[in-house]
């Protein structure tokens, strides 16, 4: 059964393999190594992070820490648990 509070929430999810749902209807890819833009999320403390793709794979970088991720599905399990959301797309 699905409950109403599972509706309303936000997950960011995978399409296909190389896309990401951002769950407010927008679909986005991670920008390659050869380009000059991030995709930039916000967590519920004010933290932005820029995700972007470099030469060893999908690259996080926060300010404070970084962090690797070997697939799109691992970079969303690890938004969604750390309560990040969408900001939009930014130069890096």
């Amino acid at each position: 059964m699905i409950k109403l509070k599972d509706l309303l929430k936000e997950k960011i999810s995978v399409k296909g393999s190389k896309y990401l749902d951002l769950g407010d209807g927008d679909i986005t890819s991670l920008p390659g190594p050869h380009e000059r833009s991030a995709v930039v999320f916000r967590d519920n403390r004010g933290g932005d992070a820029s995700v972007y793709k470099d030469s060893k794979g999908i690259y996080l970088d926060t300010g404070r820490y970084d962090k690797r991720f070997k697939d799109l599905k691992q970079l969303a399990n690890w938004l969604n648990k750390n309560k990040f959301r969408y900001v939009g797309i930014d130069d890096r």
